[in-house]
């Protein structure tokens, strides 16, 4: 930490016209929470599938054989492709015959191929200070509590956006190509434990102007942080005045 701060003291500094009032050390408070979730991907269906759903949708077959000779197809294949698209609940077999079902029929004419969902979970941290959930690297925090620090959020008082805007951050989601990978729904939040992240705050005196500001680097995303810098000046630089112009 004793090098970070020289290096950010340092480059602060490189103005002539800035004064360094003073530094403090604090910890931001974060909750650390468990989001489970599920994912759906989906990719463009390929022309063997949608053969095989057209078939199923035309004509009576009840095994991958009649398939495979109708289409030129290895069974393998065929059989494959079959029991892809019964996971997914895309075809029924009744009364020894393949059928479409309603999912298959809305998947042949939007040409997607959906897979079943996947269950998954990862740790996302939210800043009460911020309001928003923070991307990056938490390390734990020592010293005293951010002076201006706000009361932890209940799990209930989040919503179902803000969860996912979390996940978004963390680039669950993706498109690749022809495959998609979306977030079907959140299923479960666990609240793990309350950590703090280390910041380091410069009270500055920019003497062109006779100015005073705040800089807070925030070691977890590894930035300068314009949201505490200006909710510290907000409620305090009157005070800054007195003490360090004032005398």
């Amino acid at each position: 930490m004793d090098a970070l701060e020289k290096r950010l003291r340092d480059e602060l500094l490189r103005d002539l016209n800035v004064k360094l009032l003073e530094t403090a050390k604090w910890s931001l408070p974060i909750q650390v929470i468990d989001i489970e979730y599920e994912t759906v991907k989906r990719t463009k269906m390929d022309i063997l599938m949608k053969m095989l759903l057209v078939a199923f949708r035309t004509s009576q077959f009840s095994s991958s054989e009649e398939l495979s000779d109708m289409l030129v197809v290895e069974p393998l294949f065929i059989e494959d492709i079959i029991e892809r698209l019964d996971r997914a609940g895309m075809i029924t077999k009744s009364g020894g015959a393949y059928s479409l079902t309603e999912t298959g029929r809305q998947q042949l004419e939007s040409g997607m191929y959906i897979q079943p969902p996947e269950k998954d979970e990862t740790t996302v941290h939210y800043s009460p200070s911020h309001g928003r959930f923070l991307a990056g690297e938490l390390t734990d925090g020592a010293g005293e509590t951010y002076r201006l620090v706000k009361d932890f959020r209940k799990l209930n008082e989040f919503t179902d956006d803000e969860w996912r805007e979390a996940l978004d951050q963390l680039d669950i989601a993706y498109t690749e190509g022809n495959v998609q990978l979306v977030v079907q729904a959140i299923t479960a939040v666990n609240e793990l434990e309350q950590n703090s992240v280390p910041c380091i705050e410069f009270r500055l005196h920019q003497t062109a102007d006779n100015s005073l500001y705040a800089r807070v680097w925030n070691t977890m995303t590894g930035e300068w942080d314009e949201t505490l810098e200006n909710e510290i000046m907000e409620k305090e630089l009157a005070e800054w005045r007195e003490n360090y112009l004032d005398k």
